[in-house]
């Protein structure tokens, strides 16, 4: 039987605070449907490179995505050149830019990779080898031959979703992603994790690959996605969740029937969550809901006080004012919001960016449950942005990738500076004071909920109480 080793690095200052759930639903995928088991996950910043030749591969398989992927090519290439096995990358960098394909992969995986990996595998443990002519009948890959990248035909979307089994979590060691932690940015230490229950988007913001690559979403049905609620809370002592959806809440109608299967296995309240919305989707009655199914914080993309540049970033369905009552409401029903802003936008002003700081003081007046986050607006391959950057020549074709970040304190070199109208020294003092005052209420936050709970956490685990203290000044 040969050996799968499915990596998933990451790289310093990006952080691995969760599980990579890619990986752990492929390996479910291959064990449930060609009966293989010879797989080993290995998740780690450090030490990556002896840790997977410790685990003598066949194959080993890359997540790769664009933050990072510089720390992959050199893996993969040390991989290549001193284990000698073979070498297959996936995840949205190669999906989005197969082209770029390393000399050091035999196999790029484009889109989604469970049944491509099924096949790749089962041709492997067929002919104990990858020949081009049997790689060119599997759909949804790219490969070299003869010097040449060859490209197969794309592979249609798994349907329904529910055929791809729940993740295989016990390839990690969860008890690292189970130390409690601000999994819910609502101040509560607690066991949480993350889960999918839908793939794709209806929604084309202009700086998001997802609706292009994966289509309208494809929905895990409510029963399945209780079954993994109940999985995380009973096997796991989960108190806490994350959905990581895209768009959790694509169907009122699945949210209403999840809260019965919920109440059925008597869940209800012995689990907290945290899901994305987008506020045109916003109503007293979803909200309702959700705080009845125990949603304790929304995540939204508010990304613009400007109209100008909210309508540029994210189409013509949203306003600045529809963003500012969704907050409004989410937290009319106890529920905190944690509110992504970008600046940096080809078409932004320093008035924009002005209007969306006042924007960031009003939600954070709104209430202390109330986050904000900032990133500066990056062209990530396969976006719209991303082709409107390289058409205007803000990229160059040999692109250092260490330079990409979505932060404003790592964004320090040009090579991804998409602005039309402000100087870049200019652009980095106000981001500076943009994120300055994202964070300016988090310490505040974080003391007005103090209670004698972190205490008694501070006394039962010292770690935790330090990890707690390191939160608190890092946060002011």
């Amino acid at each position: 039987m040969a050996k799968l080793v499915l990596v998933n690095h990451w790289s310093k200052g990006i952080g691995n605070n969760k599980p990579p759930l890619g990986l752990c639903y492929l390996a479910a995928y291959l064990k449930k449907y060609l009966k293989y088991e010879d797989i080993s996950i290995v998740n780690t910043g450090d030490r990556t490179f002896e840790k997977i030749r410790n685990e003598n591969p066949d194959i080993v398989g890359f997540t790769a995505y664009t933050a990072g992927y510089y720390d992959v090519l050199d893996l993969m290439q040390k991989v290549k050149e001193e284990i000698g096995c073979h070498v297959i990358a996936g995840g949205p960098h190669i999906t989005c830019l197969p082209d770029q394909l390393s000399e050091y992969t035999d196999i790029g995986i484009i889109g989604e990779g469970e049944q491509t990996l099924l096949e790749l595998i089962r041709l492997y443990l067929d002919r104990s080898r990858f020949e081009p002519g049997e790689l060119e009948k599997i759909d949804g890959i790219v490969f070299r031959t003869n010097g040449q990248l060859r490209y197969t035909p794309p592979r249609e979307l798994i349907k329904p979703l529910d055929r791809i089994p729940i993740p295989d979590r016990d390839l990690l060691d969860m008890e690292y992603f189970l130390r409690p932690s601000q999994i819910l940015m609502s101040n509560q230490y607690i066991r949480g994790t993350t889960m999918l229950t839908s793939r794709g988007c209806p929604y084309h913001c202009i700086y998001c690959h997802v609706a292009a690559k994966w289509g309208k979403p494809r929905l895990h049905s409510a029963e399945r996605v209780v079954e993994e609620i109940d999985l995380l809370v009973r096997k796991y002592g989960v108190q806490g969740i994350t959905m990581s959806d895209d768009l959790f809440v694509s169907s009122s109608t699945r949210i209403k029937r999840i809260i019965e299967g919920m109440r059925e296995k008597d869940l209800l309240g012995k689990v907290k969550f945290l899901v994305d919305l987008r506020a045109n989707m916003v109503n007293d009655k979803l909200m309702k809901m959700l705080a009845e199914m125990g949603v304790v914080k929304v995540a939204f993309g508010l990304e613009s006080g400007s109209q100008p540049i909210l309508q540029y970033l994210k189409g013509k369905d949203l306003t600045v004012e529809m963003n500012r009552k969704a907050v409004a409401m989410a937290n009319k029903y106890g529920i905190g919001s944690y509110c992504c802003f970008m600046i940096g936008a080809p078409p932004e002003t320093k008035d924009d960016i002005r209007k969306t700081q006042e924007l960031i003081k009003e939600i954070l007046d709104m209430s202390p449950t109330n986050f904000c986050q900032l990133t500066v607006t990056t062209p990530l391959p396969g976006t719209k942005l991303w082709d409107y950057a390289l058409k205007k020549g803000y990229i160059e074709k040999d692109i250092d990738w260490r330079q990409f970040s979505l932060s404003p304190l790592m964004s320090n070199r040009k090579d991804f500076y998409v602005n039309e109208h402000i100087e870049f020294e200019e652009f980095l003092k106000l981001a500076k004071e943009t994120m300055d005052l994202a964070n300016s209420r988090r310490l505040k936050s974080i003391l007005s909920n103090f209670s004698t709970y972190y205490i008694r956490k501070a006394i039962s685990d010292p770690k935790l109480g330090l990890k707690i203290l390191m939160d608190y000044l890092r946060h002011h």
